[in-house]
């Protein structure tokens, strides 16, 4: 097995770092101040997820538990105004970012497989996720059977600036959750398998910080 799936911790701050300023320089749809991609106290808090081939980091997601709607409600920057009402905490996906050399690979649905394993195993019921239209992944989510709602408020607080229009998009595991992982698997295989887990998921940590 050439790739595995572990968990970063700040030790490894400068490769996340370097990687995700580097993919996120060439996006498109929204723009964004760099540096502020880089490890900072949320990122210690959560669950920094990252893939490596033949010993480099190609891609990394954050995973934030929040049990908190107003801390949710400004991550998002919108209200929490969706017809879902949520269980708290939630995980909320963020922070991706893959190599461009392994876009093909299929690494950030490898990423997700394993977040939506983790969030099956400790009880989290609902998994959420925010992007601009036009992502790649739209299709993948919609078959996965997340439910999409627009935010008219645009990413304009932070140091995101959203190009487009934005979406939230919610997972609830209880209902769709095996649908999903069912789905990676079928999309995944190859990459699922050459890209194990390590190690234990580790013990929930929630999020306090912006």
């Amino acid at each position: 097995m050439n790739g595995q799936i572990a968990f970063a911790d700040a030790s490894l701050k400068e490769e996340v770092d370097r990687l995700r300023m580097q993919e996120y320089a060439k996006a498109t749809g929204f723009a964004v101040d760099l540096t502020t991609l880089k490890w900072k106290p949320s990122d210690d808090e959560s669950h920094v997820m990252i893939a490596r081939r033949d010993g480099r980091l190609v891609s990394t997601m954050r995973g934030e538990v929040i049990d908190n709607l107003v801390l949710l409600e400004r991550k998002l920057e919108c209200p929490w105004n969706f017809p879902v009402s949520l269980d708290l905490p939630v995980l909320l996906l963020s922070r991706a970012a893959t190599c461009s050399s392994q876009r093909a690979s299929g690494l950030n649905l490898v990423l997700r497989y394993w977040f939506l394993r983790l969030a099956l195993e400790k009880g989290v019921r609902f998994v959420i996720g925010t992007f601009v239209t036009g992502s790649p992944r739209e299709n993948s989510l919609r078959e996965m059977g997340y439910q999409f709602f627009s935010n008219p408020l645009g990413w304009q607080q932070s140091t995101y600036r959203s190009l487009r229009e934005v979406k939230v998009v919610v997972l609830d595991m209880k209902s769709h959750g095996e649908q999903a992982l069912r789905y990676c698997e079928a999309r995944a295989a190859e990459a699922i398998a050459e890209y194990g887990l390590v190690e234990n998921f580790p013990e929930i940590r929630l999020v306090r910080s912006i």
